[in-house]
């Protein structure tokens, strides 16, 4: 039976639910949510996700040492082994930013965006390259 936010509180305190256990009770429920969200996603983790994410983060750090066009074919090599990376994919477009190809860069975090619109970089990247080949085109 279900206990309703008024009710006396099930724990036997005198007190109304509402301002005895309820929050508890809440936090509870949502605590066992994440943990059945989290034991999901690591079922469904592949097992070459741990080589695209020392691919990306080796990548990333290739980009950070201004080494685009290396940088460049590790993003690609993790958009062939999982073609909705989105984080590669707007890795690969910084690359290609940086190496002057703007047009092209805009499409990756276009494309990145399709597959997680709520992802920043992408957002960022496209709100900075696509004013800037705006300007330089006129």
């Amino acid at each position: 039976m279900r206990v309703g936010r008024n009710d006396p509180c099930p724990c036997g305190s005198g007190r109304k639910y509402k301002k005895c256990c309820m929050l508890k009770d809440i936090a509870d429920n949502q605590s066992d949510k994440s943990d059945v969200i989290q034991s999901e996603s690591k079922k469904q983790k592949s097992p070459r996700s741990d080589e695209i994410e020392n691919n990306i983060n080796r990548a990333t750090n290739l980009m950070e040492k201004g080494e685009y066009e290396q940088s460049a074919r590790v993003f690609r090599s993790v958009i062939l082994m999982d073609k909705d990376n989105y984080k590669a994919i707007t890795g690969l477009g910084k690359c290609l930013a940086e190496m002057g190809m703007s047009e092209e860069a805009c499409k990756c975090f276009e494309r990145a965006l399709e597959i997680n619109p709520n992802y920043s970089q992408a957002k960022l990247s496209l709100a900075f390259y696509d004013k800037t080949r705006f300007v330089t085109n006129g």
